[in-house]
């Protein structure tokens, strides 16, 4: 039985925020997150403040009742309130918890809560050089809307970073005519 038919996934309550920080801090090194500097339990609790019932972060537990993973659907341009049936995801799993099926199980649920929240769309952000989280996101139906060229410096180097969406629902829109850029 793999990690991922043992594990379970609940909401995320304040006596998770160390392990959440612990599993960023993890993808921060290993350069397979969107920060250069590691994160501290000050940081774990502004983003769990963050979150609420329709801006939900959940965890993944394993059969030991281990954190090994989390998610969570954040708020997509805060500044603007007609981007509200947006969100932005974010998916983390613990090194010995990756490539077992809990980022599936993990995105699966958050993909349901946003269904049940009123979000029509989900966006996500990760280096073109993650692979797991590309193949996860394209497994889901996520779709490449485009790569932000030198958008971010880790190590000193400029990195790009690919943006990708998921349509929840059809909905009715405007098609626009974005013209030219002259």
């Amino acid at each position: 039985m793999n990690i991922a038919e043992r594990a379970s996934i609940r909401a995320a309550a304040p006596r998770d925020i160390d392990a959440i920080v612990g599993i960023v801090n993890e993808a921060i090194a290993s350069r397979g997150a969107l920060d250069e500097c590691p994160k501290t339990r000050e940081d774990g609790k502004l983003w769990f403040s963050t979150h609420d019932e329709r801006y939900v972060m959940l965890v993944a537990v394993d059969a030991e009742g281990h954190v090994v993973g989390f998610g969570s659907l954040n708020r997509h341009l805060p500044e603007h309130d007609a981007c509200s049936g947006v969100a932005t995801l974010w998916c983390f799993l613990a090194s010995g918890a990756q490539r077992r099926g809990l980022g599936t199980l993990l995105v699966s649920e958050l993909e349901r809560h946003a269904r049940n929240h009123a979000f029509h769309k989900i966006v996500a952000r990760t280096f073109p050089a993650n692979r797991g989280s590309r193949r996860l996101l394209r497994n889901f139906g996520y779709r490449v809307v485009g790569v932000h060229k030198r958008d971010a410096v880790i190590d000193g180097t400029y990195t790009d970073i690919m943006v990708l969406e998921k349509l929840l629902s059809p909905g009715h829109y405007k098609l626009g005519n974005p013209g030219t850029f002259e």
